[in-house]
Parts: C-alpha cells; sequence; structure tokens
C-alpha cells in the first residue's frame, strides 16, 4: 500500500501496473473521508484479503469502507464489489449501465467468452452484486467530509464514469486515458473512439491536480497534462498510443 497524497492510499495494482496486488487487478485507490473510507474501483476479486491486509497496515479497516465506487463494470475493476459488500455492508456506487452489467454477472459481461479468450483465467468467476447507489452524469453526493462529482465518460466502455473530488483536486478517471496520454484500445462493441475524445474533452475542464488512472502510473501533481496530451493527439487527428 502506498499513499499518494494526504488522502488518498493506492491499494491494490495488477499486471498493468506495480503488481501490488492481483494481477487481475486494476489501480484500486482508497480515500479518507473523515472517519468514512471510500474504495474507488475493487480489482478482479480474486484476491480482496490483499486489499484488507494493506488497508490494515495503515490502520484502515473494512468496518469504515463507506463506499465502493465503480468507474465501469470490467471484471478487474469490478469483481471484488459482491464479497466486500457482502463482507462489510459497503455501499456499491456506480452509473445505472454499469448496475445493470455487474448485477446480471457472467453473462452479461460476457466472463465466459473471455475466459476462452484468455482474457481472464480458465478458473475465474465474477460473483455478481446489486449496486446500492445509482448516480447519473452530473451528480454530486457527499461522503464523510467529501462532496463526489459524477461524470459521464463513455469511450472505453458505454457505462464508464469518473469521480472528481474538488476538495482534493483530485479526478479517479478510471480507463479513459494513462499516462503520457495513452488510452486502451479495446475490441469491444461499446468502444469509442469518439466518444473517448469527447470524455478527455469534457475532463480536461476540471481545475485537477492529481490524475488517478485506472490502471500504469498514478499522476499527482499532473495539473492537466496528462488530459492535454491526449486532447492534442485527437485534434490533430491522431490516436493517442494504446496500453494494450
Amino acid at each position: 500500500m502506498a499513499q499518494l497524497t494526504e488522502r488518498v492510499y493506492l491499494v491494490g495494482s495488477g499486471l498493468l501496473g506495480n503488481r501490488m496486488s492481483d494481477d487481475y487487478d486494476c489501480n484500486i485507490y482508497y480515500v479518507k473521508a473523515g472517519d468514512k473510507g471510500i474504495l474507488i474501483d475493487c480489482g478482479g476479486g480474486r484476491n480482496t484479503q490483499i486489499l484488507l491486509d494493506h488497508l490494515a497496515q495503515h490502520g484502515f479497516s473494512g468496518e469504515k469502507l463507506e463506499w465502493l465506487v465503480l468507474t465501469h463494470a470490467h471484471a478487474d475493476h469490478s469483481g471484488g464489489a459482491a464479497i466486500l459488500q457482502q463482507q462489510f455492508g459497503a455501499k456499491v456506487v456506480c452509473s445505472s449501465l454499469t448496475a445493470e452489467l455487474v448485477s446480471g454477472g457472467e453473462d452479461t459481461l460476457g466472463i465466459g467468452k473471455a475466459r476462452k479468450l484468455g482474457i481472464y483465467p480458465a478458473d475465474y468467476h465474477y460473483e455478481p452484486c446489486v449496486p446500492t447507489i445509482v448516480v447519473e452524469n452530473g451528480e454530486k453526493l457527499c461522503c464523510g467530509d467529501l462532496e463526489l462529482h459524477f461524470i459521464a465518460t463513455p469511450g472505453h466502455s458505454r457505462d464508464h464514469i469518473s469521480i472528481y473530488i474538488p476538495q482534493l483536486a483530485a479526478l479517479f478517471c478510471g480507463d479513459v486515458l494513462f499516462s503520457n496520454g495513452r488510452i486502451a484500445v479495446q475490441q469491444a462493441e461499446d468502444f469509442s473512439l469518439e466518444e473517448l475524445a469527447c470524455s478527455i474533452r469534457r475532463l480536461k475542464l476540471l481545475p485537477a491536480k492529481d490524475l488517478f488512472p485506472g490502471h500504469w502510473q498514478t499522476l499527482c501533481g499532473d495539473d492537466g497534462k496528462t488530459l492535454a496530451a491526449a486532447e492534442r493527439k485527437f485534434a490533430a487527428g491522431e490516436i493517442p498510443e494504446s496500453i494494450v
């Protein structure tokens, strides 16, 4: 577990990161919101105990976990939601489209096909969960002493949202973009370069100091540089480099 800022910790990261937890995990962030905790994304769910161990090392417990916010339904971001919800009663927060996907489980997420393609191992199992709070684009909700702003950012996937916390000037952008202005091009029906470019332009308007992507490096003190780099590529009619 790594403390990134006064309030934000990296508690998990997989193969497309620093391999802090399970290889099939995204970057998983813990945010201190007064006496409550917020987890942003939760990895593939293959070993959530690693996340809990990392939290415990810094004096945090699962019982303090108030919200579990999902940027989108892809299993490397949402697979651990069910067990954390069941074990600690954490409120799962996501978009309406994400809610439909994660509550449907393996069938709606296409996990069977992903296993056959080798995207997930043969023994991988996705446990569905029923989200507690469904948010819409532009909605603002308070948790502890922080206010979270939810922004629809489709492109990587149709259901994708990003989370901006103005008190921290922190932007959690999931899989919208990554270090050096890179993106993740997907061979999926709901992937759209055009929508992704629009989402990046939308996020660039936010006064974000720190950028926390779903994979690769965290970008503290970025001050919008990464968003600007990707926007310039799209404006020039080019496609930013893909991480996959």
